[in-house]
């Protein structure tokens, strides 16, 4: 079980989505409601601010009255608190008390208080002079007052008006402003709630459906994957700015000289202008295609990405050059390996069934001449297999001498002094490789001349080996002789002409060299010089 599995196995996980929308819908829930208390608190100073306002005016302009004036100097003050009471009603307000200099009131809201001392505390100051507005709790309850002196001669203090308003009647005007804010709350709390849920799916969308803890686990595995990864891979954005390189493009490119590409760079200022830039920037794919980089070649395949019908970049994977002919050419070989054992398993399976013919018909004599036959037909292959040290190169010939034999050529390999085992595994493989494709060329050239003889010759000069490989089949033209040796070009039709092209660019390789000479109806002959130096020198730069 994978660590992301075990970990969700252990308890269950909330979706990003719905932990994201929780926390956006309690913040804009919390911010809401502090940003109501605030309001609130703000609303209801405010309209206490202007209701003092409001109740300290109006004391003045009671004050101010001439009968409140003339009923504190000594006039009929119980004919005040009719027309005060008129006076309150009209205004609104809750009670509008005046006081003589003792406090005593001479008007009420309720009449059975008349006479009776003021009571909250707080007219002390207006008594003594003052206009100013204060909360009190008075036989009304809780209230703001206004008060403001009232003033005879000399401005000698005769008493002093009260005008108050109890908050319980400032309460229908709170109540209603709260519930216009609680109204316009809700509102955005539903608009709020909204864009959390398309937040959530928007974040859902983006993420693939993806849970954090799965993307943590697909990191995880893109890495260890692109680590394990032979091939080297480069990935850029659709503004040319590389995005990812794994460890093996980091090494292919710091051998050319390079240095290790890192996210964020721009594209053309660390490549070269070459197919490999081109190909990262085009909306087309590339494949196979070889590219230098500082003598450095590398091939290189690029592949355009689409997400959602637009361009996002595109990834080049990256192999060397030289170790995917390595690879090739031990393909190769061992496919020429093969083709000789089916030969030689396939004669060897003819030879014994006419072995088997002969003793089972009890005749000895035929046996005897058959054994004979096979003992001079073997007398080449025993010679051939004496001549060879390099058990690779032995045994291909040996195999391609039972092809021959079954396809009715005379193939003829001889070797002028013993051939070397090479130094180089590598070479034994090129030099099967090359040798299998001339043969094959020579076996098809074959087809349907008069005399199907073949013959390879190989020798060794110093440090380097020769080889002569010559068919007795129609030759070809002048005009085609220099061109033969292309990728593509042939003399059998289309699909062909890659064995001489294949041959010439291993022997290439390996420092050797192929050349080809040929006249229409006397055959063609193929020479190659292979030099057998040791792995260091016979490999080319690019290695």
């Amino acid at each position: 079980m994978a660590r992301g599995e075990s970990a969700v196995s252990a308890g269950w996980r909330p979706p990003l989505n719905i932990l994201i929308s929780l926390l956006v819908a309690v913040m804009v829930a919390l911010s809401l409601g502090l940003a109501l208390w605030l309001f609130l608190a703000q609303q209801r100073s405010a309209l206490e601010q202007a209701q003092s306002t409001r109740v300290e005016d109006l004391a003045r302009l009671v004050a101010a009255r001439r009968d409140v004036g003339e009923a504190l100097e000594g006039g009929a003050r119980e004919a005040l608190q009719e027309p005060i009471e008129a006076l309150r009603r009209a205004l609104g307000v809750d009670f509008i008390v005046v006081m003589d200099a003792r406090a005593r009131r001479l008007t009420h809201p309720d009449p059975a208080l008349l006479g009776r001392p003021f009571e909250g505390g707080d007219e002390g100051r207006a008594l003594a002079g003052d206009y100013y507005a204060s909360r009190a709790v008075g036989t009304l309850g809780t209230s703001l007052r206004g008060f403001a002196p009232v003033l005879g001669a000399e401005d000698r203090v005769l008493g002093a008006v009260a005008v108050g308003v109890t908050l319980e009647s400032l309460l229908p005007t709170l109540d209603a402003h709260r519930r216009q804010i609680l109204a316009g709350l809700l509102a955005l709390l539903l608009v709020a709630g909204l864009g959390v849920a398309g937040l959530g799916r928007y974040l859902r969308r983006q993420l693939l459906g993806l849970e954090p803890w799965q993307i943590a686990r697909l990191v995880e595995e893109r890495q260890a994957l692109l680590g394990a990864v032979q091939e080297g891979l480069l990935a850029v954005d659709d503004a040319g700015r590389i995005g990812l390189a794994n460890a093996a493009a980091r090494r292919l490119l710091e051998d050319a000289g390079l240095g290790a590409p890192h996210p964020g760079m721009a594209l053309a200022d660390y490549l070269p202008p070459g197919a490999l830039r081109d190909g990262l920037l085009a909306a087309t794919p590339m494949r196979d295609r070889e590219v230098s980089l500082n003598g450095r070649v590398l091939i290189a395949s690029s592949v355009p990405i689409h997400h959602r019908g637009r361009g996002i970049g595109a990834v080049a994977t990256l192999r060397d050059k030289g170790e995917v002919e390595r690879l090739a050419e031990e393909l190769t070989g061992v496919r020429r390996y093969a083709e000789a054992l089916r030969a030689a398993s396939h004669d060897f399976k003819n030879k014994r069934h006419v072995i088997a013919g002969l003793a089972a018909q009890g005749d000895l004599a035929a046996l005897r001449r058959y054994l004979s036959e096979l003992d001079q037909g073997m007398g080449q292959d025993a010679t051939l297999d004496g001549s060879l040290q390099e058990p690779l190169l032995a045994g291909f010939l040996l195999g391609k001498l039972s092809e021959a034999r079954e396809k009715g050529i005379d193939l003829r390999v001889s070797a002028e002094g013993a051939i070397p085992a090479f130094p180089d595994p590598a070479q034994a493989h090129a030099l099967v490789t090359v040798l299998g494709n001339l043969l094959e060329n020579a076996f098809e050239a074959l087809a349907g001349a008069a005399t199907r003889r073949v013959s390879l010759l190989l020798a060794v000069e110093g440090e380097v080996l020769s080889a002569e490989v010559q068919d007795t089949g129609p030759g070809i033209a002048a005009d085609s002789l220099a061109r033969v040796v292309e990728a593509g070009v042939s003399t059998k039709g289309p699909g062909r002409g890659l064995g001489l092209a294949l041959a010439r660019e291993r022997l290439a390789h390996l420092g050797g060299e192929l050349r080809l000479y040929s006249t229409p109806g006397q055959g063609t002959l193929v020479e190659l010089d292979l030099p057998l130096t040791p792995p260091r020198l016979a490999r080319s730069p690019d290695e």
